[in-house]
């Protein structure tokens, strides 16, 4: 098979199996890159179970994952937390901390993976907000505050916030 250098995920007869309940079973997927998908399904059919496989969050029994040209599954800690540094996941309702403000969410990466003073930290995630849609207003705000802000757009923030 040629190879696409435009394939950023490349899944190829996935395997996923709970017990012997078979969720995926010998699943072949190509994501090109600057292709928006959508994975659609009823409750328990396996769709954050794939994603969870090519995030690194879930081993497969059997099958290939390659995400930007690597195979998941044959790779040390380092070179995976170098992969994860590529890419972002909204989760359902955002998987914010919900005991820290918009501001502090956002900056949970910046925290993570850099020294920045919090100066620099507060200014990049007031950016952020502006990117998403969100006012300057909203950094000091409790993540589940019912309207303003809401979860979705705040995690989308923290996603960007190593995107430089």
């Amino acid at each position: 098979m040629a190879r696409n250098d435009n394939v950023v995920i490349r899944i190829r007869g996935l395997v996923n199996a709970f017990g012997d309940r078979v969720i995926h079973d010998r699943i072949d997927l190509d994501v090109e890159r600057g292709e928006v998908i959508g994975v659609v399904g009823g409750s328990g059919t396996g769709k954050s179970v794939l994603l969870r496989s090519i995030v690194g969050l879930n081993r497969p029994q059997s099958g290939s994952i390659q995400v930007f040209g690597q195979e998941t599954a044959n790779i040390g800690a380092e070179e995976m937390r170098g992969l994860q540094l590529r890419w972002g996941v909204l989760f359902q309702d955002g998987a914010l901390f919900s005991s820290q403000t918009v501001a502090e969410n956002i900056q949970v990466p910046l925290r993570r993976w850099t020294n920045m003073t919090q100066s620099l930290m507060d200014e990049i995630a007031a950016v952020k907000l502006s990117l998403v849609g969100l006012e300057k207003d909203a950094a000091t705000t409790d993540v589940h505050r019912s309207a303003n802000p809401r979860p979705l757009y705040a995690a989308a923030a923290q996603h960007l916030v190593l995107k430089l």
